[in-house]
């Protein structure tokens, strides 16, 4: 499922399901499942074991939220579903609405890609922006009940029957706290432990497939000119290991990002990491690094070692009263920025599952179209991560065709726009990577055409007004 083929959400369908929901984790999946719940139960509680303050700063629980977050198309579009008139919001909050047409310039197999022929917006920010909006969204609701620094300590579960019923919380004071509940949703990212709290209450847990990448991200904020939305994506593709990628912020700030992937990281101190930057197939990332300030002098680092996903939909049992959701379920290589959307659309499957009233559990039946969502972003990411041949992990089927399709299709895509467009809508989740193998599309990837390696470069320039 991508977004052109998910129904759109629709308060008035969802029946009564309870007095009382608890969401474990206040971060985008948490959040826009807690929107989704307020519909169906009187009360829904959201915990957190960080503090959560109104303004927008970086969580400690959300080790990457000082790294660059993309809200593609779909993501935005769900959000603006789930919570109407979010995107102006972003922007009045300082949110920057980006021209993609003309601003998202991408380079790969040697070139950067042609302007596409059709435009799209992007709307870019911090993740701590996003997510506090998002926050208030939920807590000005007469219904919904955001508790912070209240960490997670266990699952109330029936002695008999082992069905989940609430959750046990350490409170401010220290003590533990017992909260009762219809349903419990467990959106606390890769650090989950419902696949332990499983096993250790004679449940089956759920198989994990991983994708050894050994990733790890540098970033830094640099001052920006008001008016210069530039949107740089240089991505580590192989054989080159190094990447890196440049996003317009609010308070007139470029977030500049290096990674690089299977050990060959970049230094942790933004100084250092200039050299690194300078070893890029584009200039353009090192040039504004040294043509403009930093913000700050801290440089942000953060590893991730592989693309996780479990398998809840192929278990026999799974309690009552819990489903699991967001990085929980699956995280997946962040340089294509595909989280925040992936948890927004879970979201919106939430509501449809919510919305049926048959005789299949909830849990079932809401893993097994959970994973209509994930399978396109994990065959995307997945699919290109192993174009390494250091990846380890299960290889989706397929993956070495398309991974050669792909190339093709970025150096055709040097001159022909349309292409552009077509890879845009797979990467912003729009539609799924098959819509790639569309005829129309093939006949332009595959059929015989001058070398676009030796055409002039599109390079990202802007002209200010």
């Amino acid at each position: 499922m991508t977004l052109t083929t998910v129904p759109h959400y629709d308060s008035e369908q969802i029946p009564d399901r309870g007095e009382h929901a608890i969401v474990v984790g206040a971060g985008i999946a948490g959040l826009c499942a807690t929107r989704v719940l307020a519909d169906a139960f009187d009360e829904v509680t959201v915990i957190d074991r960080d503090p959560l303050p109104d303004e927008p700063v970086a969580r400690d629980g959300v080790p990457q939220a000082r790294q660059i977050h993309i809200l593609w198309e779909a993501g935005r579009a769900t959000l603006e579903d789930l919570f109407p008139g979010y995107s102006e919001e972003l922007v009045a909050a300082g949110g920057v609405s980006i021209d993609g047409q003309r601003d998202f310039y991408m380079y790969s197999q040697g070139n950067y890609l042609a302007t596409g022929s059709k435009p799209f917006p992007l709307y870019a920010a911090t993740r701590p922006l996003y997510e506090q909006l998002l926050r208030q969204r939920v807590s000005d609701r007469d219904d919904v009940y955001v508790r912070g620094s209240c960490p997670f300590v266990d699952y109330l579960a029936d002695d008999a029957t082992k069905n989940v019923n609430g959750v046990v919380i350490r409170d401010q004071d220290g003590g533990q706290e017992e909260i009762a509940a219809d349903l419990v949703i467990d959106a606390t990212g890769r650090m989950s432990r419902t696949p332990d709290w499983l096993s250790n209450h004679g449940y089956t847990p759920p198989s994990a497939e991983e994708v050894h990448i050994d990733l790890a991200y540098t970033t830094t904020c640099i001052e920006r000119p008001a008016n210069d939305y530039r949107m740089i994506g240089v991505l580590a593709a192989a054989p080159r290991s190094r990447g890196g990628a440049v996003l317009p912020v609010e308070d007139d700030c470029w977030l500049v990002n290096l990674h690089g992937i299977h050990g060959d990281h970049p230094p942790k101190n933004i100084e250092d990491a200039k050299d690194f930057a300078a070893s890029l197939p584009i200039p353009i990332v090192n040039d504004l690094l040294n043509e403009y300030p930093m913000v700050s002098e801290e440089a942000a680092f953060y590893p991730f070692p592989s693309n996780r996903r479990y398998r809840y939909e192929n278990l026999d049992q799974f309690p009552e009263g819990l489903l699991v959701i967001g990085d929980a379920i699956a995280s997946f290589n962040p340089i294509y920025g595909q989280g925040m959307s992936v948890a927004a659309l879970e979201a919106l499957t939430l509501h449809h599952v919510l919305t049926r009233d048959n005789h299949e559990p909830l849990a079932t039946s809401f893993f097994n179209r959970a994973t209509e969502i994930i399978d396109p972003a994990w065959m995307l990411a997945t699919g290109a991560d192993f174009s390494f041949s250091q990846t380890r992990g299960e290889k989706p089927n397929g993956a070495a065709f398309f991974n050669w399709y792909l190339s093709r299709l970025f150096r055709k895509a040097h001159a022909d726009g349309v292409l552009t467009d077509a890879f845009t809508r797979v990467l912003s989740m729009q539609q799924h990577p098959t819509s790639l193998l569309r005829p129309s599309i093939m006949w332009r990837v595959l059929k015989p055409g001058r070398r676009t390696e030796q055409l002039q470069p599109r390079k990202p320039t802007h002209e200010t007004t």
